[in-house]
């Protein structure tokens, strides 16, 4: 008796905090497409998704394929693993891309070179000024 009380009493405990933890995310989440609040972190996951964002210094992460998105504005960090990707962006100081034939096209760069620092692992990745 005293092991099932025990066993309720830890799940209860686990399911609280799991309740908790996910309750402090805050974030708008649609077929793997998650946007924090504050317009902090743009993250894609799937395939085949065509979106909009506007964002001032954030992070955009892409995982998966052949998704297009739109970013007006300013990101920190550009990262991207999958392929087919494209990402167009007003200004990006740093992109990391890893797969195949993904592209970022930028318009400027907040580094003192005016280009984004880049690191690309994979075939057919490339970054282009617009």
């Amino acid at each position: 008796m005293k092991n099932i009380k025990t066993a309720g009493i830890l799940t209860f405990l686990l399911l609280g905090t799991a309740t908790a933890f996910s309750q402090s995310r805050k974030t708008e989440s649609t077929k793997g497409v998650e946007k924090t609040e504050g317009n902090k972190v743009v993250h894609v996951e799937g395939v085949g998704h065509t979106l909009n964002y506007t964002l001032s210094g954030g992070v955009v992460e892409v995982e998966g394929g052949d998704n297009k998105l739109t970013v007006k504005g300013s990101a920190k960090k550009v990262t991207i693993s999958g392929t087919g990707n494209k990402i167009y962006i007003d200004k990006v100081d740093k992109i990391s891309m890893e797969g195949g034939d993904n592209t970022v096209y930028y318009r400027t760069s907040g580094t003192k070179s005016g280009k984004p620092d880049v690191s690309i692992t994979g075939v057919g990745n490339k970054v282009v000024k617009q």
